[in-house]
């Protein structure tokens, strides 16, 4: 077989964040203030993809903007961070999405507008390019409206070109945790929810009671925990990581930086133990800055940071 030329691709949206720090919820006809902002590069899967990058992951992307400030920006991010987006497509009939992100650590509200990410499809996407990849991964399952329906098509021809599959859904806006879901958890190797998320895709009265329900529907089910680590179930073996205590500043990406963390050691093999210590690790630097890719842009201060809280 050939060498691959890519560890990781992801398939996924491309949106920018507008995170306001430390402040109030809006009201109608009142004006508040926010103590920090940042305009910074947003989207589970570009964080993902992105911080992957950084911790020396060799990453493509694949995914739908506009031919517009926002997509351009988006683009550029990727590019600085190393990630090939040579897949990604540009529209000018369509917008960029955006979130403003209202974070008051260690909580935060999110409002959406989804723009060119509904229109990506399985049309769209260049099978040659999967098969130079070892693995694919897909975030924000039930936002990407054009492919969604679809993801169970592309996870399994990923498959038959020799790629294992991971996804992560973050949250369904309509509330409804669709079925879908479950055609497309069938082709999924590794599944990441959160243990909101899994609580509500499982329909559980609580967290064990959803891990009981999910660990038979994928290979490997890996549950975040945020602060409180992660949990990770492969058949009827059970395995746990603490997380580490660190001083938040703002929790974007946090979830999305495990991913990095956890799918790096998992394509080197590691044990699961590992694996999620390495999320952990990654999800914890993710809020040391504000912003989920702001404190993994300087590739060697990310390596310095991992050493210091792994103790390697």
């Amino acid at each position: 077989m050939s060498q691959k030329k890519l560890d990781v691709i992801v398939v996924g949206e491309l949106n920018i964040d507008l995170v306001l720090w430390n402040v109030p919820m809006p009201e109608y006809e009142k004006e508040n203030l926010a103590e920090d902002m940042r305009f910074a590069m947003g989207s589970s899967s570009a964080i993902t993809a992105h911080n992957l990058s950084a911790i020396g992951g060799k990453i493509g992307f694949i995914g739908k903007a506009g031919e517009d400030n926002f997509g351009h920006f988006m683009i550029t991010e990727l590019d600085k961070g190393g990630v090939d987006t040579s897949n990604v497509i540009q529209d000018s009939s369509l917008k960029t999405g955006a979130t403003i992100v209202l974070a008051n650590p260690p909580n935060k509200a999110l409002l959406t507008y989804m723009g060119a990410m509904t229109q990506l499809t399985l049309e769209d996407i260049e099978w040659d390019y999967v098969a130079q990849a070892r693995h694919l991964h897909l975030g924000c399952f039930f936002l990407q409206t054009g492919i969604r329906k679809d993801i169970s098509k592309l996870f399994a021809k990923a498959k038959e070109l020799g790629l294992s599959t991971s996804m992560d859904t973050n949250w369904d806006p309509d509330d409804k945790w669709g079925e879908d879901l479950t055609n497309a958890l069938e082709y999924t190797d590794i599944f990441l929810p959160n243990d909101d998320e899994a609580i509500r895709i499982a329909r559980a009265e609580n967290l064990a009671d959803a891990i009981e329900k999910l660990k038979s529907k994928v290979k490997v089910l890996v549950v975040k925990q945020g602060e409180a680590g992660a949990i990770l179930c492969e058949g009827n073996k059970t395995y746990s990581s603490p997380g580490f205590k660190v001083s938040a500043i703002e929790t974007t990406g946090a979830g999305d930086s495990f991913n990095a963390g956890f799918l790096l050691k998992y394509l080197e093999g590691k044990d699961w133990t590992e694996c999620l210590r390495y999320g952990n690790a990654c999800g914890a630097i993710a809020v040391s800055a504000i912003g989920g890719t702001e404190a993994f842009k300087d590739k060697k201060n990310v390596v310095q940071k991992l050493e210091q809280l792994l103790h390697l």
